[in-house]
């Protein structure tokens, strides 16, 4: 009984160590159960190391597949969240400083990919105000210039079209090939 204890103690001790939270809690009971039965003096209860094992292994399996299912979803998580957040660098600039400062807070409590969306989401809509806002300041500006335009013009030539600079440059033609 102690060589198969001994033989078997190596293996329960890499399974627990190899779990974690719930699934090392219940092997764990498992595990406490046999040996108390053991110590109790039910000597027979050694032949059920190799049934424990398989049943750690099983456990292990499984422990590791949700493992690394967690982690591939965290890794989307954060390949989500690093495409947001290069998104919002690239729109820094259009967007006042406190949007800025609050989308990145907000972004960085961000624990869902539906929150990282709102948050994506709400930049866009940040960013599609700021850039309509400054095509209407062109606009103004642009209006702004062409009535100064029209203010400095002479009031004899404001009746007359304008030459364009296609005329301008017709006109200059001429006059070097008449030199």
């Amino acid at each position: 009984m102690r060589r198969l204890h001994a033989q078997a103690r190596p293996i329960l001790a890499d399974l627990l160590g190899n779990l974690s939270g719930e699934a090392l809690q219940r092997f764990q009971a498992t595990v406490d159960a046999l040996i108390a039965a053991i110590s109790s003096g039910k000597f027979s209860q050694a032949w059920q190391y190799p049934r424990v094992i398989g049943e750690g292994m099983e456990v292990f399996e499984s422990h590791r597949r949700d493992n690394a299912e967690e982690l591939r979803a965290q890794r989307i998580l954060e390949q989500r969240r690093k495409k947001a957040g290069d998104s919002l660098r690239e729109a820094g600039a259009r967007l006042a400083p406190d949007v800025l400062a609050r989308l990145n807070r907000t972004l960085r409590s961000a624990v869902t990919a539906e929150e990282i969306d709102a948050v994506t989401t709400e930049m866009d809509q940040s960013v599609t105000v700021a850039r309509t806002s400054e095509e209407r300041r062109r606009d103004r500006e642009i209006d702004r210039t062409r009535s100064r335009i029209r203010n400095t013009l002479p009031r004899a030539g404001a009746a007359e079209p304008a030459e364009t600079w296609q005329d301008v440059l017709r006109r200059f033609a001429e006059t070097q090939a008449a030199e």
